[in-house]
């Protein structure tokens, strides 16, 4: 296997890493809660399953750490294919997203720094997906940039405008619903790279 063909399976890996991230999070919410059967997703919080009062709350902690680490390497894969400076800001804002989901895990619910952290996970990947829609669109890749630039931008509206109409029924459906936003955003984005590593070694 000569360097180049390692380097593009190399950069294949980091980029699928990111929707295999959501798999990786289903994972750790059924062993944490299989230990916690007390946990009711329509009344808690996922954060619970880490707290002090959880049975093994490291389960859900380093599962967490875990991921964080994981969406840093996504977001190198992505640094590592974008064309310009504002794909690369994106980039930046999806790695400080998965420092402060690493520090979710090392900062459990129960100590201070966890609600910021927690907000500001998912601040920093709405807004990374905003940003690299923006560049998509730039590029006048209007499929990809606006599906991204959407993706980015309705989640905090619409959250608002549920919990004042009908009202989250637990701060755990919130927090997928807001889950699954970034998953559809790591999805859409690897297809788009993986499609320009794919090009560019054909």
């Amino acid at each position: 296997m000569n360097i180049m063909k390692a380097l593009k399976i190399l950069r294949t890996l980091l980029l699928v890493l990111g929707p295999l991230s959501f798999l990786v999070f289903l994972v750790i919410v059924y062993f944490a809660a299989s230990c916690n059967p007390w946990w009711n997703f329509f009344k808690g919080a996922f954060s619970d399953l880490g707290s002090p009062r959880a049975t093994n709350p490291w389960i859900f902690n380093i599962g967490l750490m875990t991921m964080g680490t994981i969406i840093a390497l996504y977001s190198l894969g992505i640094l590592w294919s974008v064309e310009t400076k504002l794909e690369g800001f994106a980039s930046g804002l999806l790695f400080v997203s998965g420092i402060f989901l690493f520090l979710i895990g090392y900062y459990p619910s129960g100590t201070k720094p966890h609600a910021f952290v927690s907000t500001w996970f998912y601040l920093q990947s709405f807004l990374a997906s905003a940003f690299l829609g923006l560049a998509l669109l730039a590029k006048k890749e209007k499929l990809f940039g606006s599906i991204l630039f959407l993706l980015g931008i309705l989640p905090v509206p619409l959250g608002y405008l549920i919990q004042f109409t009908i009202g989250w029924p637990s701060v755990a459906v919130l927090e997928l619903a807001g889950a699954l936003f970034i998953e559809a955003s790591a999805l859409t984005a690897s297809i788009y790279f993986l499609r320009i590593v794919k090009a560019k070694t054909t």
